[in-house]
């Protein structure tokens, strides 16, 4: 099933840390129904699919008919706030090795680990970083302080470059759970006392990964926002 959050859930899910760029994996508690968790996934804080045997025709439902119109017309999950607890990411990993081909003619990575799994460093006040997205209105975008939102993930501009440049699919290269073609990249350039750590996206959700992400932990510096570009518009 398909369902949008309220606006109150909405706000809690933008305080929590993300899965991957744009979603959140959790689990909660229904007004009304029984009482276990039941797993979900959440796109862009709003729009959420049940995690289970239905996922991928909830998947392709939302990118035939459009995210918009499916948000529109989705019913609100009564979620508990109280009751949401956030899925490790370590949980959803696959055991899949990248391709060879990939890695030599997409410049993917193969092995390493995520970008939660290794230490933080500082941002050195030039290095450039893209926030892949299928919304224009990313909630994670902080437009009125030009910030990138704590528990945010990006890629490098580099990573990018090599996506856009070799014909990749982003979907695939950062193993992202939703069908939604990517539309925009928005620009983020941390200031030198931003921390980051960063990772190679690992196989998830039917996906090989291979890309570069980097985490935010606490998001980045007032006026660190540049721009929004149309995707592959480098």
């Amino acid at each position: 099933m398909i369902y949008k959050a309220y606006s109150s859930d909405t706000e809690r899910f933008l305080s929590l840390p993300e899965t991957g760029m744009g979603y959140q994996v959790f689990e909660a508690e229904i007004h009304g129904g029984v009482t276990h968790k039941k797993r979900y996934i959440i796109y862009n804080g709003e729009l959420i699919v049940d995690l289970d045997s239905r996922f991928s025709d909830c998947k392709k439902q939302i990118k035939i008919s459009g995210f918009s119109k499916v948000l529109n017309e989705a019913k609100s999950l009564p979620i508990k706030t109280a009751t949401i607890s956030l899925v490790s990411k370590a949980t959803l990993l696959e055991r899949q090795t990248l391709s060879e081909n990939k890695e030599q003619y997409k410049h993917r990575h193969r092995g390493g680990q995520g970008a939660k799994d290794n230490p933080k460093e500082s941002a050195n006040g030039s290095e450039l970083f893209v926030r892949l997205s299928a919304y224009k209105n990313d909630h994670r975008v902080d437009f009125e302080k030009k910030k990138l939102k704590k528990g945010s993930y990006t890629t490098t501009d580099l990573d990018y470059k090599d996506c856009v440049k070799y014909s990749d699919d982003p979907v695939d290269r950062y193993a992202l759970p939703n069908d939604d073609p990517i539309e925009w990249a928005f620009y983020i350039r941390p200031k030198m006392r931003d921390e980051l750590q960063r990772g190679i996206v690992q196989p998830a959700f039917g996906h090989e990964g291979g890309g570069i992400e980097v985490y935010f932990e606490n998001g980045t510096s007032d006026g660190t926002f540049i721009e929004a570009k149309e995707y592959g518009k480098t």
